[in-house]
């Protein structure tokens, strides 16, 4: 198993699992257990004890005020307030779901974290894992649309390296109309055809027209293409799926 503590280096940088946004659980859990996940990571590599680590929760302000008692004064207004309460119940009602309680102390969320496997406890230091990572949907009872957001979470995770760095050969060729073939694309991606078929998919809201006849096109036949660059730049990011879940 690969981990922070075993893969840290002394640079100051942050390690965060990549696996606690593909695997599910940044889009499961709420606002502030993300952030007491994240300030664990930056702490599990800074220091080499709980005593340490739990000193420099106070190094972190975003964890300040979270897991206390809400104070109404706070919040900009009573819209915001109430939008803030109706969204903690959602996330109570999903761990109740699956028989958790929701934490009231960083100490209980953290506990929470350690059954879930998101932080090892080694004694007397905490541990994250990196690789392999576990997964949101093995731990919790999900709805269908919630599987299917996670789903595709999963998926977007495995494509977008893919198609970045197809998005990136093409914008070196510094021209906007390709012809390439499925075999070309996929020597140069080192995909087979299920993860082509999914690139192109997403490819295509990028492009001025669809791919004509994409299915029945061998791999040998040539893919002409067009690239609106302007919807690269704007939308290459987009997460829209993300909504979904909660």
């Amino acid at each position: 198993m690969q981990t922070i503590r075993l893969m840290r280096t002394h640079n100051g940088e942050t390690v965060i699992p990549g696996g606690y946004r593909a695997n599910g659980w940044s889009s499961v859990l709420p606002h502030e257990m993300n952030v007491l996940f994240h300030a664990l990571c930056y702490l599990v590599a800074k220091y080499d004890s709980k005593e340490e680590m739990i000193q420099g929760f106070r190094e972190i302000n975003a964890l300040n005020g979270t897991f206390d008692t809400l104070d109404k004064a706070k919040f900009k207004s009573e819209e915001s307030y109430e939008n803030y309460i109706n969204l903690l119940e959602t996330h109570k009602e999903f761990l109740k779901r699956s028989n958790y309680e929701y934490p009231q102390t960083k100490e209980e969320a953290i506990e929470l974290m350690i059954k879930w496997g998101l932080v090892l406890d080694q004694g007397d230091v905490w541990d994250v894992p990196v690789h392999p990572f576990p997964e949101a949907q093995d731990i919790f009872v999900l709805n269908e649309r919630e599987k299917f957001a996670l789903d595709h979470l999963k998926l977007e995770s495995l494509i977008h390296p893919i198609f970045s760095k197809l998005i990136l050969h093409l914008h070196e060729q510094d021209d906007n109309h390709f012809s390439m073939t499925k075999a070309e694309m996929k020597k140069l991606l080192d995909i087979e055809d299920t993860l082509l078929m999914e690139v192109l998919v997403k490819l295509i809201p990028y492009l001025k027209a669809p791919i004509e006849n994409l299915q029945d096109l061998s791999d040998t036949d040539p893919m002409e293409f067009t690239v609106e660059w302007e919807k690269v730049y704007e939308d290459f990011l987009g997460g829209t799926y993300q909504q979904n879940v909660q």
